[in-house]
């Protein structure tokens, strides 16, 4: 195969692979409604009053059994499939932000310095359909998927806190105010938080075949990264948003998102505070009751 005949099959894989993340009419006619799947308020309220009612099950079930269940390949299918669909959303929202940006041009170069501008900050009046949204909707129904983690960890008899069960529940209702309200910010989250995910539930599926060969400092500090860089993001955020001569879209549902990072760094300072008093175990701890935030 000559170089000429490598680029140009490369180019096609390229182009199918676009067309599929980002310009097939499933993605670019998105509109997220009261007709989508999931988005009525009561669907994450029974989804989640569900979840709490299974834990409290489980909880009760499992107080005469001592040893954790038997639960086979099913932990490692499930951290493989958190693993590939994050990856996918990754690709799939940097894809939909590229075409976005360049098909949209006209309309916020009018308004942005840069496409990183557009990126954090959504005009005022951003309604949430196309294809950054799609991808933001599977986003959010992974939330739901994830939730599995805490079934895992409790037939697991492992130990279960309150911050592990309220971070997953603000965590769906975060990810649903972001399609309801058009929330800025969104896209770098995504595409930081699947990033994330890639490397932490990589850490777990190595550990639950028996490749305990990574250190559980690598997926504590990877979080800790991600925490300090929400942050950052955050300043910069609301000081575009306060300086600026028109303010960013959803402003007031990023509370919601306060709360869910509010809760993180409660975490980290508890994980450092217990990693200054010589408790190395704090760091496994840590990192498998704090690995799905936004």
């Amino acid at each position: 195969m000559s170089n000429q005949e490598a680029w140009r099959w490369s180019g096609n894989i390229r182009g199918g692979v676009r067309y599929l993340l980002a310009e097939q009419p499933m993605v670019t006619h998105f509109r997220w409604d009261h007709h989508t799947w999931g988005s009525t308020w009561h669907f994450p309220l029974v989804a989640i009053a569900s979840y709490l009612l299974l834990i409290l099950l489980l909880k009760i079930v499992l107080i005469p059994r001592k040893r954790p269940l038997p639960l086979g390949p099913i932990p490692a299918i499930h951290y493989l499939c958190v693993v590939l669909a994050s990856v996918a959303i990754f690709f799939g929202c940097w894809e939909a932000t590229a075409v976005e940006l360049r098909e949209t041009r006209w309309i916020w170069s009018r308004k942005f310095k840069n496409a990183a501008e557009w990126a954090m900050c959504f005009p005022l009046g951003t309604r949430p359909s196309g294809r950054v949204f799609f991808w933001s909707y599977i986003f959010y129904l992974t939330k739901y998927h994830q939730l599995l983690d805490t079934v895992i960890w409790i037939l697991r008899k492992k130990p279960l806190t309150f911050l592990h069960v309220f971070h997953r529940v603000a965590v769906v209702f975060v990810c649903y105010a972001w399609l309801e309200f058009s929330q800025s910010l969104q896209i770098v989250t995504i595409l930081a938080t699947t990033l994330l995910y890639v490397v932490v539930y990589s850490y777990f599926l190595c550990r639950s075949i028996g490749w305990g060969w990574w250190s559980s400092f690598l997926p504590a500090n990877w979080q800790m990264v991600h925490l300090a860089f929400t942050l950052l993001t955050y300043v910069a955020l609301l000081a575009r948003h306060f300086t600026a001569k028109e303010g960013c879209n959803g402003i007031g549902a990023l509370l919601f998102d306060g709360l869910s990072n509010i809760t993180l760094l409660f975490l980290f300072l508890n994980l450092h505070i217990k990693e200054k008093c010589g408790n190395a175990k704090s760091l496994s701890r840590f990192s498998s009751s704090s690995s799905t935030f936004t």
